[in-house]
């Protein structure tokens, strides 16, 4: 069953690349000849600071003595008409693109161990490029690894206090234009999944059987979601300190009100995402958020809509106003 999963996986990460990476920036892949083949940590940052990796610069990230640190960015939309394109454009686009980008590297330094490292919207790339670089076996497991800070895609586990919770898009249906595949495969591949329990992106209650605790992470969103650059224990700034922190749930940020979960139930991506006639909706949705995408907009009347999205996005995010 994992080798064909991981052939299909495969499969889709090729036809993933083979789509194009229109939107997203590169760094070169290969060290400078005079730098030699140093282990490579490459940065992904979360919705809004895409393109410009604000949070580690603002956290003033450090690597370890004789590795090298690279921004890896990419155009962070999620809901077209909103921002420049859908969350499953992102994903469809930036996740191959970062897979590549460690393909070329490990060519280059065979040698070499690279660490994706992402927060949030960037955890979810991060992890996404760490599923295909498993299914795909063209880098050894062993000199891949991931630090996740924040992971939408975090996998459900049960707490005493507030029930079964896991990562958002292991939790809610698909939405338009944002597909939610559940928790990911690994394979060998040495993850870091880093999240409070209070944080509703990595650690979503059960809207179903607890509602309370579902709602109370949406109104504590900003600070339990922001809370991981506490002195002493600073993730975004030290990432190569947790590399080895496998699954850590932190506290939460502050005191919550925890409702107990009335009753056993699935999770609603569990219920909906199966659902033939909730999927026809979405789709039939989906579609339409689709034709307002800023580029395919602007491609309608002959202009190089990617190329002008992709500098203007960028340009929101570096005055600070990415939203």
């Amino acid at each position: 069953m994992r080798f064909a999963k991981k052939t299909c996986l495969a499969l889709s990460g090729a036809a993933l690349v083979a789509a194009g990476l229109s939107g997203v920036e590169i760094a070169s892949a290969a060290p400078p000849e005079s730098a030699g083949c140093s282990d490579l940590y490459v940065l992904t940052d979360g919705r809004g600071r895409g393109l410009t990796g604000r949070t580690w610069d603002d956290a003033g990230t450090t690597v370890p003595p004789g590795a090298r640190a690279e921004k890896f960015r990419y155009d962070d939309g999620i809901v077209p008409g909103v921002h420049p394109h859908s969350l499953d454009n992102t994903r469809r686009v930036a996740a191959p693109a970062l897979e590549r980008k460690v393909g070329d590297f490990h060519r280059a330094c065979p040698g070499s161990r690279i660490t994706l490292v992402g927060y949030s919207f960037g955890a979810l790339i991060s992890g996404d490029a760490a599923e295909l670089l498993a299914a795909r076996d063209e880098v050894p497991d062993q000199l891949v690894n991931a630090v996740l800070i924040a992971d939408p895609r975090r996998h459900v586990t049960n707490t005493a206090v507030q029930g079964p919770s896991g990562g958002i898009m292991s939790v809610a249906p698909d939405g338009p234009g944002m597909h939610t595949p559940g928790p990911r495969e690994f394979g060998d591949i040495k993850v870091a999944s880093i999240c409070r329990e209070d944080d509703v992106v990595c650690h979503a209650a059960n809207p179903i059987s607890n509602a309370q605790a579902f709602s109370g992470q949406l109104q504590r969103l900003p600070t339990a979601h922001g809370a991981y650059g506490s002195p002493g224990q600073n993730f975004w700034a030290r990432p190569a300190d947790f590399a080895d922190a496998g699954d850590l749930l932190l506290p939460p940020a502050a005191p919550i009100a925890w409702g107990p979960p009335a009753f056993p139930s699935p999770m609603p991506r569990e219920i909906l995402n199966d659902n033939a006639v909730y999927q026809r909706v979405m789709d039939g949705l989906t579609e339409s958020g689709d034709a307002l995408a800023w580029a395919e907009v602007l491609n309608s009347f002959g202009l190089p809509g990617d190329q002008i999205v992709h500098g203007f996005w960028k340009a929101l995010q570096e005055a600070g106003a990415g939203y």
